[in-house]
């Protein structure tokens, strides 16, 4: 049907076809003329009209690995939290060391703190596996950090037991060789974060090569070297207390030469504490066997809960400085540090 043919509501009308009224009116009188029939109005097509689908709410899970430098600051801010800086060269026993006080934390309290959270059980998990009698090693083996990674962080929460309070530890884990390059070049310092905002420092001394003849030499010179460094390049300083600690203590007294390894210990400590003292809120050691390959001598994870202890205790806050005394002649000079006192 195009626009011109003639229309009529009525069905029985063949207006169209004959150009005459089916009811005998003139075209332009009759009432249906120029109208649609029932029968010419098309049927609306039915649309199909998909149901709406449910906005997809993505939740972002955390992976559980060692946290980035953003990610630590962050969880920093939910309770009081103190952050640890482990130096030691490679194998000296840092990753024993963090290994071993999670594995402290499976059996309950370690000294006063008990476990009360961590963002980083996988971490854990993946550091510890190779001491375990899962990985069906013969002897207990850990991972070595990647030279030139970023340091990252282990998470751990601890409840004590004089406190309510939640603690937070960020213990900082970074290859031990880009610490020692700071002994060459002090400028090696600059990224070293972790060390700055750390409370404490600690630097290991590896006992199975204090017990050697021939690389004994070597840990006696390089530990008091990379403290020097450390406080040269102001990574290390008077807010932060220094803490030394001999690892494989177990190894150590199983030695023949385990009286001289322990003497030549507290003469670093010694040395170390002479010199710098002064500078630094305090020096302290402790010895540890965080994971022995022989349990003779020694319990498994032996010395860390005084070290853990050590690393949570909150230090006061330093006193506030007081207020130079200053002589000043001109009156002028006067009112300028009157206004600088203010603000």
């Amino acid at each position: 049907m195009t626009s011109d043919t003639p229309t009529c509501s009525n069905h029985d009308c063949r207006v169209a076809e004959d150009g005459k009224c089916v009811e005998g009116y003139e075209l332009p009188e009759c009432p249906h003329y120029g109208k649609l029939s029932v029968d010419a109005i098309p049927e609306p097509q039915h649309v199909e009209v998909a149901p709406p689908v449910p906005e997809t709410v993505l939740i972002a899970l955390d992976a559980g690995t060692p946290l980035d430098r953003t990610q630590a600051a962050r969880l920093q801010q939910r309770f009081l939290s103190l952050s640890v800086g482990v130096v030691g060269p490679h194998d000296s026993g840092k990753t024993s060391l963090i290994a071993g006080l999670y594995d402290q934390l499976q059996e309950g309290p370690v000294g006063a703190y008990a476990f009360a959270g961590s963002s980083t059980l996988v971490g854990f998990e993946m550091v510890c596996h190779h001491a375990r009698s899962e990985s069906q090693r013969e002897e207990p083996f850990t991972d070595r950090t990647i030279r030139g990674a970023a340091a990252s962080f282990f998470h751990l929460d601890f409840s004590g037991s004089s406190s309510a309070e939640i603690l937070s530890l960020f213990i900082g884990d970074r290859s031990g060789e880009d610490y020692l390059t700071v002994t060459d070049d002090l400028a090696n310092a600059d990224g070293l974060f972790e060390l700055r905002r750390a409370n404490v420092v600690t630097v290991l001394v590896d006992g199975a090569h204090l017990i050697d003849s021939e690389q004994r030499h070597e840990v006696k010179a390089i530990t008091p070297q990379i403290v020097d460094a450390l406080i040269e390049a102001a990574v290390l300083g008077s807010r932060q207390r220094l803490v030394l600690v001999l690892t494989k203590k177990d190894m150590v007294l199983a030695s023949a030469n385990a009286e001289r390894a322990m003497s030549e210990f507290e003469g670093i400590v010694t040395s170390i504490r002479n010199r710098h003292d002064a500078k630094l809120e305090a020096v302290e050691s402790f010895v540890i066997a965080a994971s022995p390959k022989a349990l003779k001598d020694v319990q498994r994870g032996e010395g860390l809960s005084e070290l853990l202890a050590s690393w949570l205790r909150v230090s006061a806050a330093p006193a506030s400085l007081p207020s130079p005394s200053l002589h000043l002649k001109r009156q002028i000079d006067q009112f300028t540090a009157s206004e600088d006192t203010q603000s």
